[in-house]
């Protein structure tokens, strides 16, 4: 009797002196800080580089720009502004005969979306209750926006989000992506993703993922619009400390390759950040949708 008393305090020895207190400093932890990488899609992916062959050279000159960001949109100027909106239009994105309208109030968290056609009158699309909508810009399938959901909320609705995030995973990144039904309308969650710029053609899409502790390690990601998911291409980390990210992504005119371009900390996620002592790594690379091959346009020049 005494044996299987003793049998049956163990699991409860063992709950007391390492699951409770795990779960508390867990719970802890994700009180003050936030769940870092919950959600986020980001996935440390280092490259293989090729060198340029002689189709890829014909990109060369196209992207001979100094390193610089480059969205599928722009932000607005207060001249942008079509009669008849109201607030301040803070981007824009055109794409065939549409253009799209992001306009913010007095209350920056209350953004409002219009869009214009050719020969048609300005209409306002809905958009969810809550959302913190930016960057939205047209596809093949409709229109996709970018959600911060940020987690640097009070400790209780930090509690409260983490716990329901078990049942809805929607609510575990910090930013992702949402799109409309063409038939409905209505908005649905997509994927984790910031940083969206939608190719000329509208039929793919590069984006970002990165953590909320591992701020400035990203992975880089190409989206065949309608796919349940974008692979992962590289990871890379942030260089510098300067607010403005120190490599840009764009699209070729004909939507067959993704340029980047600029300068990095490094490709793993124990690389140098890149503090401001440091020159970093100069990065000048193409990846081809075709053959899905990363090559390094420094190696030909």
């Amino acid at each position: 009797m005494g044996e299987s008393e003793s049998n049956r305090k163990w699991p409860l020895a063992i709950l007391a002196a390492v699951v409770f207190p795990a779960l508390v400093l867990h719970g802890t932890c994700v009180s003050v800080l936030g769940p870092g990488t919950w959600g986020s899609g980001l996935v440390e992916t280092l490259p293989d580089f090729k060198a340029p062959t002689s189709a890829v050279e014909a990109y060369r000159q196209e992207f001979q720009a100094e390193p610089r960001i480059a969205d599928a949109g722009a932000e607005a100027t207060p001249s942008q502004t079509p009669a008849g909106i109201p607030g301040s239009v803070v981007w824009t994105h055109a794409w065939d005969d549409r253009v799209l309208y992001l306009t913010e109030g007095h209350e920056r968290s209350r953004r409002r979306l219009y869009v214009s056609r050719t020969n048609s009158t300005l209409s306002e699309v809905a958009l969810p209750s809550g959302h913190l909508v930016a960057h939205p810009q047209w596809t093949v399938d409709g229109i996709v926006y970018v959600r911060w959901n940020p987690w640097a909320v009070p400790p209780a609705s930090k509690l409260r989000r983490y716990a329901a995030s078990w049942f809805d995973p929607t609510l575990r990144p910090e930013s992702s992506l949402y799109g409309n039904a063409p038939d409905t309308g209505d908005w649905h969650f997509l994927m984790p993703g910031h940083s969206l710029t939608v190719s000329p053609d509208g039929r793919q899409a590069a984006l970002l993922r990165s953590g909320a502790l591992l701020a400035g390690y990203y992975s880089v990601h190409v989206w065949r619009i309608g796919s349940p998911d974008a692979p992962a291409i590289m990871s890379l980390r942030e260089h510098g400390s300067d607010a403005t990210r120190s490599f840009r992504i764009q699209w070729s005119a004909d939507s067959t390759a993704l340029h980047i371009q600029g300068r990095t900390g490094g490709f793993d996620r124990r690389s140098s950040r890149g503090d401001t002592g440091s020159e970093g790594v100069s990065i000048n690379l193409l990846y081809m949708i075709n053959d899905g091959t990363v090559y390094d346009l420094n190696l030909g020049s």
